[in-house]
């Protein structure tokens, strides 16, 4: 008789303990959407093109000029090749002279002489054509 109520006992919990909780009712309603035009006619699609900024950030050592450089989205090519947007290289001018074409986004000018000089960036596509993006700075080198 005692396994008997044991046994009912622990069947009652057993069956008592389910995952199966009432949810209580709130005031969530949801609705369908409908669709009004049916038709499969096509639709011209407008590309958005971003307006690409560039970043420099530089730092003076001795006679080194350390810069870095971030465009967003833009991908850095050797000079030459197919215009394609979003890829190129930069040019770079150091007094309004264009001495390198660099395919990366940060590098060293060294070996300039002491005084002020202006430094400009231009982002460029691959066939060189400009992006209408620069940026000068200038720094003393001491």
């Amino acid at each position: 008789m005692k396994r008997f109520f044991c046994t009912v006992f622990l069947l009652g919990i057993v069956t008592g303990c389910v995952e199966d909780k009432p949810r209580p009712e709130g005031n969530l309603e949801v609705v369908p959407l409908q669709v009004v035009n049916h038709s499969f006619e096509a639709m011209e699609v407008i590309n958005q093109q971003r307006k690409m900024n560039i970043s420099v950030k530089h730092h003076i050592r001795d006679q080194d000029v350390y810069v870095e450089c971030y465009i967003p989205s833009f991908t850095f090519k050797e000079k030459g090749g197919k215009k394609v947007d979003g890829e190129g290289h930069l040019q770079l001018s150091v007094d309004g002279k264009v001495v390198d074409h660099i395919q990366t986004a940060a590098f060293v000018i060294k070996g300039l002489e002491k005084g002020t000089h202006t430094f400009e960036i231009e982002v460029v596509h691959n066939d060189s054509t400009s992006y209408e993006l620069k940026k000068s700075w200038n720094a003393t080198i001491q």
